[in-house]
């Protein structure tokens, strides 16, 4: 076959087959859930004088289509609800993140962080992620 025609077939497909991504909403919720918590574990790290930012970052941008494809499925959800607008969808999913990010940071005044074992720490949340 042609280069041209293996592209054409390939981009078919792309249009064609669903997402290798495919969870559920409370599996998404639990996804931001975790990059709250990594966010906010960087920040309560760092304000420790341990430095984190280097270990999260590369992490975050290592698992950032987790990320994207987690707030897509509740934007789907809020959808599917109902709400048709962009723009509602994004306010929910903003409001989603704020719960989420209140108890990211809860459970972190509650529980604290393994600062001096922070690259672990990180290592066992990619684990935990639904994919």
């Amino acid at each position: 076959m042609k280069t041209k025609t293996i592209t054409a077939i390939s981009a078919l497909l792309a249009l064609t087959v669903p997402a290798a991504f495919a969870i559920s909403l409370d599996d998404a919720a639990a996804n931001l859930l975790m990059f709250e918590h990594a966010a906010l574990s960087a920040d309560y790290c760092e304000q420790r004088g341990y430095p984190s930012r280097s270990i999260y970052s590369p992490w975050q941008q290592k698992y950032a289509h987790v990320q994207r494809e987690s707030a897509k499925r509740i934007l789907s959800e809020g959808e599917r609800r109902g709400l048709a607008k962009t723009s509602d969808q994004e306010v929910m999913l903003s409001e989603v993140t704020a719960h989420l990010n209140k108890t990211a940071s809860d459970s972190i005044a509650k529980k604290g962080i393994p600062c001096s074992k922070y690259r672990a720490f990180m290592d066992g949340f990619h684990e935990l992620l639904k994919k």
